[in-house]
Formats: structure tokens, sequence, C-alpha cells
């Protein structure tokens, strides 16, 4: 009898580990299977909008600008996203002398265009996603005077203002910041190549660092 009781208690407790043992595992492989599927979600979500202010300067037209705007980003996918953005960059008053003359410049720019974030597909899923950038669009610039001092005599000459035809390009850099992934930081560089206008011969940079918040 003793050996019976010992037996079915010997029994009971196999069976009680070994059950312990079975819902232990089952624990750990749900476990990993949801930290590996919660690593291949994307932090670009397909049908989304992103909205961002950013700041930075540029360097190029009036040499120095500190600039300031904000963009519409839409993901048809986790790869490409289309955006439109507006940026305004305020004159900086510089003099540019020779020939005993010295003229007083300051262009403000207003860059109003389009163009597409495609994100690198080669990089493995993770809240920094790095992307290239390409847009068209125009920059605007308003009417304005310049002051002229040319060997004694001072007078003020009228600019006209326009609207030139520009290309950009250039890279950036996305962080999705906690586990919704709706709210980040953006970092980007673009140069800028007006193709009609007075600025034609030139081409200036770009650098800017933002904030995002991912809208479904």
């Amino acid at each position: 009898m003793v050996g019976f009781f010992k037996a079915t208690f010997l029994r009971r407790g196999l069976m009680t580990r070994v059950r312990r043992k079975s819902s232990l595992n089952c624990f750990l492989v749900f476990g990993f299977a949801a930290v590996s599927a919660f690593g291949q979600v994307s932090a670009v979500r397909s049908g989304s909008f992103e909205v961002g202010p950013f700041a930075g300067a540029s360097y190029g037209i009036d040499k120095f600008h500190a600039m300031a705007g904000g963009n519409v980003t839409y993901a048809i996918n986790k790869y490409i996203l289309p955006y439109f953005e507006y940026s305004y960059f305020p004159g900086i008053p510089h003099t540019v002398s020779g020939g005993g003359c010295s003229a007083t410049l300051s262009t403000s720019l207003n860059d109003v265009h389009g163009g597409v974030h495609v994100r690198l597909p080669f990089l493995k899923e993770s809240p920094v996603v790095p992307y290239l950038v390409f847009g068209m669009g125009v920059i605007d610039y308003p009417d304005r005077k310049t002051s002229v001092s040319c060997q004694g005599l001072s007078l003020t000459v009228p600019f006209q203002g326009g609207a030139d035809f520009t290309i950009n390009a250039g890279g950036g850099l996305r962080y999705y910041i906690g586990a919704s992934g709706r709210f980040g930081l953006r970092a980007e560089a673009k140069v800028y190549k007006p193709e009609t206008g007075p600025f034609s011969n030139d081409t200036f940079g770009k650098v800017e660092l933002g904030v995002f918040f991912q809208l479904r």
C-alpha cells in the first residue's frame, strides 16, 4: 500500500513538472514569435501622413541663410513617400564691391516644391530609416531695391522679383521614437539647382533638422 501511494505521488509530481515545462516552452515560443513579429513591423506605415516643421541653414545664394519651413509626406507604401514642402530663406544683407563701386545685396527666397522620399530598401526594419530625396518646384523672390555707391555717387537700383524653376536632390534620416512610432526626428541635406532666372548659374545647399508626427 505504501508503495502504491509512493508511486502515485511520483507520477503526479512528474506530470506536474511536464505540464510546467510544456507551459514554459509555449510561453517562450509565443514570446519569441511576438518579438520577431514586432521586429518586422515597418516604422513607415502605408497610407499614413507625416507632418513636420523644420529649421536649418543654407549656403550659396546670399552666402548664408537661416531658414525654416514644413512639409507633408504621404506613404504610398513603406518605400515610396511623395511629399510637398515649403521653406522660407530670409535675406541676409551683404556688400559686394569692385572697380570703385559697392552694392548692398539681400535676397529673401520662398521655396515651394514637391518630390519623393525613397527609402533605402536593403536595410532591415528598425527605428532608423535612411532615405534619398528628389524634388522640383520654384524658388520665388520678391521685388527688391539695392543701394549702390560708385565714385561718391549713391543711388537705389530696383530689381524685379520672379519665380524660377528649380530641382533639388539629397538624402536624409528619420528616427522613429517610442513603440507607436507616431513621432520622431528627421535630418536632411539637399543641393538646389535653379534652372531658370538670374540664379541659374548657381547652386546652393540646405541642411535641416526637424520633428514629424505620423497620422493614420
